[in-house]
């Protein structure tokens, strides 16, 4: 996946709402996705510096979460 696109996807999870609470840095620890080819992404903040985020696919380990959240994003992104 390129930067740009990844991007994007962290843009659009902040559009829809797609983000934990904020915490007392006042960023969301976390915020997901998914791209058009129904792929969940999660990206998580750093523990040493709160505003630099890190993004993943969520897998078969977190099958729950990834099925969550593909349910969520078609519900607010109709």
């Amino acid at each position: 996946m390129l930067l740009e696109e990844a991007v994007e996807l962290f843009r659009s999870g902040i559009r829809h709402g797609m983000f934990s609470e904020f915490s007392a840095g006042g960023v969301p620890k976390y915020v997901w996705a998914v791209d058009d080819a129904g792929v969940a992404y999660e990206a998580k903040t750093r523990p040493e510096r709160e505003t630099d985020y890190h993004g993943y696919r969520l897998g078969e380990d977190d099958r729950p979460m990834r099925e969550y959240v593909r349910k969520e994003w078609k519900l607010r992104c109709r």
